[in-house]
């Protein structure tokens, strides 16, 4: 098979304006090539992905300084053709990043307050000193942001407002703007971000943290999703609060139920329906019966009142004197009591006021309002299979997650334990019917295959070949006399040639393969094989099939054909040239 493809490609490839002994090896010569250049591009790619850069795209490092450290120190490196980075071979890494920090060339963190160390000589107005202290604070600002570990970058912004000695509008408030760039992975929990709000906010005088915006690398709002305007409370912000009690309610179902039923013998569903309203609410409570708080009495009394009046008025004269029988009652009753000219005044005062009860309540946000479980048990686990649990036993069950739970019928909870029939577990599969199992063996058996191509069609006539051209050639043996009446003697002992044209391949063979010298030669020929690599017709061919034969022959190696028909000829000449 592999001869037959080496002579249809030969055949196709035999180009008339190349020498003989190229053209003869012209499939090899490409099959090298080929070889040659898959061994170099696979060599080129594992080297190109050996090659890791030495600091992130994103920061700031000196890429001047960083390659004379390192042609200083005849390392090799490479700068990537898209983000500019310098790379250098992995194996070699650590050591370049140690290197660099000892020679102080290190990613470059923003400028901070050290703006205000720069000495002019002629002295800088107050703009100018109003710009670097604001470029410093936020330069300290971004330091402090990339200190956290899910940070790879910030910026910081900041809009100071000017001081004034007027009231200043509510336009005149200072605002302040943050963007940081998140590693690859990792994501920013409602905490963080309340913590970078408010450092920047508590780094500027009378700015709020609702006047600051941060803003991560994909355009993403994160300052919304924190509410800071009465404190923070990383508890009950967004839906922390609910998967606070769903985490919790389930963490109880499974101690209780996971170690007597197992684990994969009941399902679990919670809701809990959380107020995120933060309420304030105030109560003044009145008593029923009012209460006397304070009473004042007064009392006057006025004896020996003096004339008082106009003179010569009847007002002005003095009180006369009772008359004893004209007082005296007709009835004979209790004489009065005269008037002595005294007066008497009574004053009382009560206040009175009723009992009263205040009372301040404030609701923070994550209140459970309501509850509402539902359990399911696999029937195959209970005590009668066949029949599953029984409604008593259902009811023990839902008994002790009640208590378990804290389940309150008041504020409306819902618990409903139920029973059903789970399907049966999947047959674990063979590890030879596995997905990813297949797959790696596909792939295998690919690589497999194509060694194993690689090896008969490429490696093997290239060894062939090479073996064929390197190995030593025999020596020539001179040809034992012919003695009568041994077969082939009247052959031998004609003109000197083996022979003519014989009617079999077999002779054909023999003769081409190794032609025999002369007798009395002065120089042996060496004896080179020509048909080692080719197919013969089988013995008994018709002479075609030979003539056609040994045209291909002729038209593949001409010179070695040409010098066995020349050692022909002078075999029959009986001479040598």
């Amino acid at each position: 098979m592999i001869s037959t493809l080496k002579t249809a490609v030969g055949g196709k490839l035999a180009l008339p304006g190349l020498p003989p002994a190229l053209r003869n090896n012209l499939s090899l010569l490409l099959g090298l090539a080929v070889a040659i250049t898959a061994a170099v591009m696979l060599y080129l790619w594992q080297d190109q992905a050996s090659y890791k850069p030495v600091f992130g795209a994103r920061e700031k490092v000196a890429a001047s300084d960083m390659m004379s450290v390192l042609e200083a120190e005849a390392i090799p490196y490479r700068v990537h053709p898209e983000s500019g980075q310098v790379m250098v071979p992995s194996g070699e890494l650590g050591k370049v990043r140690m290197l660099l920090a000892a020679k102080g060339v290190t990613a470059q963190l923003p400028a901070g307050l050290e703006l205000m160390d720069r000495n002019d000589p002629l002295g800088v107005s107050t703009f100018v000193q109003d710009v670097r202290f604001r470029r410093g604070l936020e330069g300290e600002l971004a330091q402090s942001i990339l200190t956290m570990d899910a940070i790879a970058s910030a910026r910081v912004h900041l809009a100071i407002a000017k001081s004034s000695s007027f009231v200043a509008g509510a336009g005149d408030q200072s605002s302040a703007s943050v963007v940081v760039a998140v590693k690859p992975g990792r994501q920013l929990s409602n905490e963080q971000i309340a913590a970078i709000v408010n450092m920047v906010s508590s780094s500027v005088a009378n700015l709020s943290p609702a006047r600051v915006s941060l803003v991560d690398q994909a355009g993403n709002y994160l300052s919304s999703r924190v509410d800071l305007s009465e404190g923070f409370d990383g508890q009950v912000q967004g839906d922390a609060a609910s998967k606070h009690y769903t985490d919790a309610v389930r963490s109880n179902v499974n101690e209780l139920l996971g170690p007597v039923l197992g684990a994969n013998n009941f399902k679990l569903s919670v809701t809990a329906d959380v107020d995120n309203d933060k309420v304030e609410e105030t109560q003044e409570k009145y008593g029923e019966a009012p209460k006397v708080t304070s009473e004042a009495m007064r009392e006057e009394m006025e004896r020996n009142r003096m004339a008082m009046g106009v003179p010569g008025t009847l007002s002005n004269r003095p009180p006369q004197a009772a008359d004893p029988a004209a007082a005296a009652p007709a009835d004979g009753a209790a004489a009065a009591k005269p008037d002595d000219g005294s007066a008497r005044k009574n004053a009382t005062t009560r206040q009175y006021a009723y009992d009263r009860a205040i009372t301040q309540i404030k609701r923070s946000r994550g209140r459970l309002k309501k509850l509402s479980v539902a359990v399911v048990l696999n029937n195959a686990v209970a005590a009668n299979p066949k029949v599953g649990y029984t409604p008593a036993e259902l009811a023990n069950i839902e008994k002790i997650l009640k208590g378990g739970l804290g389940i309150d019928a008041a504020r409306g909870d819902v618990l409903t334990v139920s029973s059903l029939t789970f399907p049966a577990a999947p047959v674990a599969q063979e590890w030879w019917q596995e997905r990813d199992n297949v797959v790696d063996m596909t792939s295998y058996g690919g690589y497999a295959l194509g060694a194993v191509l690689a090896y008969f069609l490429l490696a093997r006539p290239l060894l062939r070949a090479l073996t064929g051209r390197l190995a030593p050639q025999p020596p020539l043996m001179p040809a034992a006399p012919a003695l009568p009446g041994m077969p082939g003697g009247a052959a031998a002992a004609g003109a000197g040639t083996t022979a003519a044209l014989p009617a079999a391949g077999a002779p054909v063979a023999g003769a081409l393969a190794a032609p025999v010298a002369a007798a009395g030669a002065p120089q042996a020929m060496p004896v080179v094989p020509l048909l080692e690599n080719y197919d013969l017709p089988p013995a008994g061919s018709a002479v075609d099939v030979m003539v056609d034969h040994l045209k291909v022959l002729a038209g593949k190696e001409p010179e070695r054909v040409a010098e066995v028909v020349k050692q022909w000829v002078q075999k029959k000449h009986g001479r040598a040239e």
